[in-house]
Formats: structure tokens, C-alpha cells, sequence
């Protein structure tokens, strides 16, 4: 099977699936409220979010999937076929078209933000509103409705849409994303959301269910579910906070669209204006609840990363540190004996070392600068202990010195390059830095004896720290390598990222 007929295949099962979860979100108003007639309009209209979530995570291609089933549901509810076919005409122009528009402005189909859901709701507000005055429209071109009628209608269908869209959109947008898996939401957090949505359901059957004979400004008993949403959203983020919802929504809309509770007796276009701001305010609320609980979330995930991450530099600086004293000191020691003088002014260069790099651990990045000066006073100490028989430079260009690094980072290259570098008495050490294409490059190069590899060497306490703490504090593509030049000397390549 080719490429292509690959494609076709996966095309045609994505619009099959689509078509009849369409066609089944279509249909099940009508099958739940068989009383009402063909003809009835109903209240909340799950179809309309159902497309809306497969646009948004298929686009374009899914369009037959979305308009044929929007079609056949009208064409069976004995619908003239003029309406049949203009109404889920426009309604599939309104879902792409909306769609569309959100991915333009950025839209994550996850609802990572709270930009994500207003952008959602704005959308079903506006788009999906309209789709609804355009099909009453339609109704009144087939002779199924008269224009003293055309408002309420428009209402009625725009209402419709645009509620199936802000209540059912979100749910399937999670469930794609695998937030609303019980495996994401754990086991103790599922038996409180089981518990949370139980009485969701009871708080709305209790006041839906009831007669329409209530006393006039009752209909804020219709709120009573509305804490129990929020609890969900608070304690379950986005995912019990959208199930929430759906659960208040549709059996408020099933039983006004059955006659029954506080908004049946507000009249027909009374009462469905009512319901649609009851689907709002509990969808709006829920689901900036929800994303501002999950924000909160990721803040608490991060900061508790960050104090890991700093953690661990603050064990890899005590491992480098006491390394880079007790080197200090074994240079001074050797000249106690042979050198009085010169130990005493290791002392106080000791001193003044330690002085500065008390002062740079303070901070989590330094100039290099600073760090090369750290590393010159190194050298000083160990040339007294070595005298003549180490050379050494250090170098850097001007765009260099300014580049922040974490400091004391380049210590444990230099003692290292020490160490192997000088042999029976001699050797050099070079220590060079340029800024090239945005990353700062930093070369320790040490002559070395015959047979030195350096493969090893990254294994040390001290060389292991540098790798680690280049991983931990570094953009991404900073790293060290250590290799042996052709001309036999061993070179350790610190390779920095500029902060983005």
C-alpha cells in the first residue's frame, strides 16, 4: 500500500469516526426528549461542540465528517431538505470558519491558558451564534416559520449552538489531550471527583427537576449546583471542573427543554435566555477556575524543580570547593620548607582567592571576567610551588569578559590541567576565551606526557561537577569536551549557550 492511499485510508476513518459522533451528539436530543416533536428545537445542542473539537484538532480535512451527519439528522427530523442543506451549511462554515480563526490567534486545542478559554468561548459566542440566526433563516426560506417568529427562533437556535460548543467543546479537547484519563487524575482524586460530580447531579436534579409553578425569582435556585462545579475546579483543575459542567449543563437543559424547573416559567424566549446564562456563567467560571488551579499547580511543579536544581549545584559547588582549597594548600605546603617568604605570600594570595570566591558563589552567574581572575591567582599559587618549571596565560577578547558563567566553573579544569600538565617538574598551561557565533568557547590546553588519554578523566569529582554543572545552569547545547590535539597537547573544550 502506498503513501498515499495510507493517507486515504487514515482520511476516511478520521471522518467516519467524526460523522458518527457528529450524527450520535445530533440525534440525542431528540431521542432524550421524544415528546417534544420533530420539530422542536432543543435548548443545548451537543453536535455543534463535537464539531467544533474535531476542527480544532483534525482542521479542513474533517469537514465532510462534520457537515453530512449535520445534514442526515436534519433531513431525518422531517425537516424540509432546503433547511437540510443550507442550515449544516452554514453551521460547517461556522465551525471551520471559528476553528480557523482560533488557531490563528494561537489557540492550544490542550487549554494550556486562560488566553485558550476565553479565546473558546469568544468563538462559540460569536461564530456559533451566528450559525444559529443563519439557520432560522433557513427555517423561515422553507415555510416552517413565520417572520413575527424569526427572533425567538434566531435565539433559540443560536443559543443552541453556541452553548454545545462552550460546555462540550473543552470536555473533548481534554479527553484528546489525556487529561481526563483516570490515570491522570489518580485514584484519590478520582474517588473525590466521583464524589464531587454526584452531587453536581443531586444539586441539579434537585432544582430542574421540580414543576414550573415557582414562585417568580426563584430562578436563582438554578445556581445551586454552582459551588459544587467550582469545588471541582478548585480541587480537580481543567479536568473535573469540565466534567463538571457537562454534567450540570446537560441535565439542566434536559429538563427545561422537558417543561420542568425554575426557568419553564419564565416563557419561551425568557426562559432559554435564562439557561444560556447559566451555561455561560457555570462554563466561563468553571474553566478559568480550573486553568487558574492547574497554574497554580505548574508554579508550585516549578518551584519545587528549581529548589532540586539549586540544591544540587549547591552540592556539586561544596564538592568543588574543598578540592580547590586543598590544592591551594598543598602548594603552599611545599614551599614552607624551601621558601618561607614565598609560602607567606601564598597565604595572603590564598587569602585574597578565597576572599573572591566567597564573594562570586554568591551569585548564580558571573562575568567571566571575574572568573579569570579566580583563575590567574590559581596559576600565581601554583608557580611558586612549581617556580620556573610552569608556564602558563590567560586570555580572552573583550565580548568574552562580559559572558555570564556560573561560577568557580572553570577551576577544576584549570587544577586538572595542572596536575597533567607538568611533567617531571615542567610544563604549560594555556587558558583562552572567545565569544563565537553567540556561544562563549573557553579552551584549557596542558602539555602532557606520552600515553595521558584524557577519556577518563571526566569521571574525577572535580571534571564530573564541571559536566554536571554545565547541564544543570546551561542552555541547552552547552556542554565540555576533552580531547588530545595533534600536536600532543590535551585540551578541555567548555562550550556555553547564551541565555535566550
Amino acid at each position: 500500500m502506498t503513501r498515499r492511499q495510507c493517507d486515504l485510508k487514515q482520511l476516511a476513518i478520521e471522518n467516519i469516526i467524526v460523522a458518527g459522533l457528529v450524527f450520535f451528539a445530533a440525534v440525542l436530543p431528540r431521542t432524550l426528549l421524544p415528546s417534544a416533536g420533530t420539530s422542536q428545537i432543543a435548548v443545548l445542542w451537543p453536535a455543534a461542540g463535537v464539531g467544533l473539537a474535531a476542527a480544532l484538532l483534525l482542521g479542513w480535512r474533517i469537514t465532510p465528517g462534520i457537515f453530512l451527519p449535520f445534514a442526515l439528522s436534519g433531513l431525518l427530523a422531517d425537516f424540509p431538505w432546503v433547511y437540510g442543506v443550507l442550515s449544516p451549511l452554514g453551521l460547517c462554515v461556522a465551525v471551520m470558519a471559528c476553528a480557523l480563526l482560533l488557531r490563528k490567534a494561537g489557540f492550544d486545542p490542550g487549554l494550556k491558558s486562560i488566553k485558550d478559554i476565553v479565546s473558546l468561548a469568544f468563538g462559540s459566542v460569536t461564530l456559533m451564534g451566528a450559525a444559529g440566526f443563519w439557520s432560522a433563516n433557513c427555517l423561515l426560506l422553507a415555510g416552517k416559520l413565520s417572520p413575527a417568529g424569526l427572533g425567538t427562533v434566531s435565539v433559540f437556535f443560536a443559543s443552541a449552538y453556541a452553548g454545545g460548543a462552550m460546555v462540550v467543546t473543552p470536555a473533548l479537547l481534554l479527553i484528546a489531550s489525556g487529561r481526563l484519563s483516570p490515570s491522570r487524575i489518580g485514584s484519590q482524586n478520582l474517588k473525590l471527583g466521583v464524589a464531587q460530580l454526584g452531587l453536581v447531579l443531586l444539586s441539579t436534579w434537585i432544582v430542574f427537576s421540580s414543576g414550573d409553578n415557582q414562585p417568580a425569582g426563584l430562578s436563582l435556585a438554578a445556581y445551586l449546583p454552582f459551588p459544587f462545579v467550582l469545588w471541582a475546579a478548585l480541587s480537580g483543575g481543567m479536568a473535573m471542573g469540565s466534567l463538571a459542567i457537562l454534567c450540570a449543563t446537560f441535565f439542566a437543559a434536559y429538563y427545561t427543554g422537558s417543561g420542568l424547573g425554575p426557568f419553564a416559567g419564565e416563557g419561551a424566549l425568557g426562559g432559554i435566555l435564562q439557561l444560556q446564562a447559566f451555561i455561560g456563567i457555570l462554563s466561563a467560571t468553571g474553566l478559568l477556575i480550573g486553568s487558574g488551579t492547574e497554574s497554580l499547580w505548574r508554579e508550585r511543579r516549578l518551584q519545587s524543580e528549581a529548589a532540586v536544581r539549586k540544591a544540587e549545584l549547591e552540592r556539586l559547588k561544596a564538592q568543588v570547593n574543598p578540592h580547590f582549597l586543598f590544592n591551594c594548600l598543598t602548594a603552599i605546603h611545599s614551599l614552607i620548607r624551601t621558601d618561607g617568604m614565598a609560602a607567606e605570600e601564598g597565604l595572603t594570595s590564598l587569602s585574597s582567592l578565597l576572599r573572591k570566591s566567597l564573594d562570586v558563589a554568591k551569585h548564580p552567574l558571573i562575568p567571566l571576567g571575574e572568573e579569570l581572575e579566580i583563575i590567574r591567582e590559581t596559576l600565581r599559587l601554583q608557580k611558586m610551588r612549581f617556580e620556573e618549571g610552569l608556564e602558563w596565560s590567560v586570555a580572552a577578547d573583550n565580548e568574552a569578559e562580559t559572558f555570564r558563567v556560573p561560577p568557580m566553573l572553570l577551576q577544576p579544569l584549570v587544577e586538572n590541567a595542572v596536575k597533567h600538565g607538568v611533567c617531571d617538574g615542567f610544563g604549560r598551561v594555556d587558558v583562552t576565551a572567545v565569544v563565537n557565533a553567540g556561544d562563549l568557547l573557553v579552551k584549557v590546553r596542558n602539555t602532557a606526557p606520552e600515553g595521558c588519554d584524557p577519556a577518563g578523566w571526566g569521571e574525577s569529582v572535580g571534571l564530573a561537577s564541571v559536566r554536571a554543572r554545565v547541564e544543570e545552569s546551561c542552555p541547552a547545547g552547552s556542554g565540555v569536551e576533552f580531547s588530545k590535539t595533534p600536536d600532543g597537547w590535551i585540551q578541555a573544550l567548555v562550550r556555553i549557550k547564551p541565555v535566550v
